[in-house]
């Protein structure tokens, strides 16, 4: 049988200061349509049905990775969403889902690709996908995609092919010997392998059995595979969330090509003659959007004149710009960036320095998602904070209690009604509410209209971490241990 693993852990941090640690690049539309996490579904979908997706996501996105799943509203079971105790790059949740499938179909195919790239045409893609999971499904190998590289980028990491395994024929895509995995090239040696035609992309996209993968781990990550044996053993008893938790403690923090391609002989890649896009930093709009006839590329609140071959992203105010050249400039509510195209890479480091500062805006935007509307802060300073709070047509946010700061609501459009401890109280427009602290209270919007209201906090402490959850529509009363993977939700 075969499954789709798709890699949704990442923050996204050279797409600052649209994409931010809670809210990164996966859930944005960079296109003009669905998120590139929705795109990722809906591409894979018609040869893979969505309950044999996993979706590998890290704490802080499970809420809005399920509200991506569940606005798709598909008939049938939904996907599966694991949920990662930390961060280890990619080699850690790719050794758990083999792990995982491995207990009931050691011979299951796992189709492992990103949630953040963007691949046509799709029908290419399917029929590529359908030969790679066919191949594996039969070879003991690891199968890479490596795409046909169109230009000389200096950006990606490469594949140096071997020996042919199996030439192209009946419509399918040769097969090689992977030779070698080559970092990202200077421009001169990336010149050098277009020319030589022995080189791919590196896309990132596999295809493998759970067994081949688990027998690779053992011989090139033997301590890394024993304690992943011992958590798979755990699957379904009580010791299965702490022995993940500790798995991922002593996990290598290091990439599936660096702790375990790089070592394998048992490597073949595909030649994958795809438009694939790895949307990884604002340059590579370059690829993808439409452009004015001065080769710029204008999104939102933009006056643009005389300027070429810029990136001009504008939100709530005018970004007005005037005779720039080959410039990235981006405005939100709460920072802008302005960059040459050429340093776009190092977006990164910005947000390293804002991480150091302790700057929230490495980590939020103004307006924060959550699965039953949005909040966005309109002032904060010591001891208050003013948010405008958006909650969705039949939504409610958990039934909760703050120990650090009282609330004040005030409903200016919509009906709220107010769970306060053993009271419902219903509020219209106009008409407000104290929420003392210690109190247990919850706000559900019951009508067909969203709810607005005004909240003013008070308090020695604001952060969002004051809450303690009773009873929870989204699952997150426990969040602080659970992990591991869950299907579906309350609706």
């Amino acid at each position: 049988m075969w499954f789709g693993i798709i890699m949704a852990g990442g923050s996204g941090t050279r797409f600052w200061p649209l994409s931010r640690e809670l809210y990164p690049k996966q859930f944005l539309s960079l296109d003009g349509g669905s998120s590139l996490l929705q795109g990722t579904i809906d591409r894979v979908m018609p040869l893979i049905p969505q309950e044999r997706l996993w979706i590998m996501v890290g704490p802080k996105h499970e809420a809005e990775t399920r509200r991506v799943l569940r606005l798709a509203e598909r008939e049938g079971l939904p996907a599966k969403v694991f949920v990662e105790p930390q961060s280890k790059n990619t080699l850690t949740p790719l050794a758990v889902a083999a792990a995982c499938l491995a207990r009931t179909d050691p011979e299951a195919v796992l189709a492992v690709m990103a949630s953040d790239h963007l691949i046509a045409p799709q029908e290419k893609f399917l029929a590529l996908l359908k030969q790679a999971c066919s191949i594996a499904e039969k070879q003991d190998v690891i199968l890479t995609f490596g795409v046909l590289p169109t230009r000389p980028e200096t950006g990606f990491g490469y594949i140096e092919l071997g020996e042919v395994v199996r030439d192209e024929s009946a419509g399918l895509s040769p097969v090689f010997r992977v030779k070698n995995f080559v970092e990202k090239p200077d421009r001169e040696r990336a010149e050098s392998y277009i020319s030589g035609k022995r080189h791919l992309w590196n896309s990132g996209m596999l295809a493998f059995r759970a067994r081949v993968f688990l027998d690779e781990l053992l011989q090139h990550q033997p301590e890394f595979h024993k304690t992943l044996r011992a958590y798979a053993d755990a699957i379904g008893t009580k010791e299965e969330n702490s022995l993940l938790k500790e798995l991922y403690a002593k996990a290598p923090q290091t990439s599936v090509d660096y702790g375990l391609l790089e070592k394998s002989k048992n490597v073949w890649t595909i030649s994958a003659d795809l438009d694939w896009k790895d949307v990884g930093s604002w340059s590579a709009l370059d690829d993808i959007a439409e452009k004015d006839e001065s080769g710029n590329i204008l999104r939102g609140n933009v006056v643009s004149l005389h300027n070429r071959n810029c990136i001009l992203y504008g939100d709530k105010r005018i970004l007005a710009t005037i005779g720039l050249k080959d410039l990235v400039i981006v405005d939100t509510d709460d920072a802008t960036l302005v960059c040459h195209k050429d340093e776009a890479q190092k977006v990164r480091d910005v947000v390293n320095e804002l991480k150091n500062r302790n700057r929230v805006e490495a980590q939020e935007h103004r307006t924060t998602h959550r699965p039953w509307g949005h909040y966005t802060i309109l002032d904060q300073g010591p001891n208050y904070k003013i948010k405008n709070v958006t909650v969705n047509p039949r939504a409610r946010l958990s039934y909760q209690m703050h120990l650090h700061r009282s609330e004040h609501w005030v409903v200016i459009a919509g009906t709220a009604r107010i769970t306060l401890e053993d009271q419902e109280i219903f509020l219209h427009v106009n008409q407000s509410i104290d929420i003392p602290k210690t109190t247990r209270h919850r706000i559900e919007n019951p009508g067909k209209v969203p709810l607005v209201i005004i909240e003013v906090q008070n308090g020695e402490y604001l952060e969002e971490d004051d809450i303690i959850r009773f009873s929870d529509d989204y699952q997150r009363q426990t969040e602080e241990t659970r992990t591991g993977p869950a299907a579906g939700e309350k609706s």
